[in-house]
């Protein structure tokens, strides 16, 4: 199945380069959403794209939200990985910071922790 996810990953990779960032995102959400279980790093890393995705090319706050915050559900289960762990943190932090829940002194903070 890692194939599988290798193919939609540079398939994603495709079309955001000719700036179908819609496209991108469905082959991209094709790997969540598949019946098919993958294993959880690679769900992790395709949801932190996804999120990235979404935050730089669109005003959908709530959907990278929401994909980040089950990145870091599944990181929990994970003991190593601190590198995508502070990305996901980073990145729920300015979703946070966006939307208005956490003030910018507790983001400070969280960006300090993955530096």
């Amino acid at each position: 199945m890692e194939a599988v996810a290798e193919g939609l990953w540079g398939l994603a990779e495709f079309h955001e380069r000719r700036g179908e960032i819609g496209k991108a995102v469905k082959c991209l959400e094709a790997i969540c959403q598949s019946q098919v279980s993958f294993f959880p790093i690679v769900e992790v890393k395709t949801r932190l794209r996804i999120a990235t995705l979404l935050l730089h090319h669109s005003h959908n706050i709530s959907h990278a939200k929401s994909h980040l915050e089950r990145s870091q559900l599944l990181l929990k289960s994970i003991p190593s990985c601190f590198e995508l762990k502070c990305r996901a943190y980073s990145l729920l932090s300015q979703c946070y910071h966006l939307v208005g829940s956490i003030p910018w002194s507790l983001r400070h903070r969280l960006d300090m922790r993955c530096q």
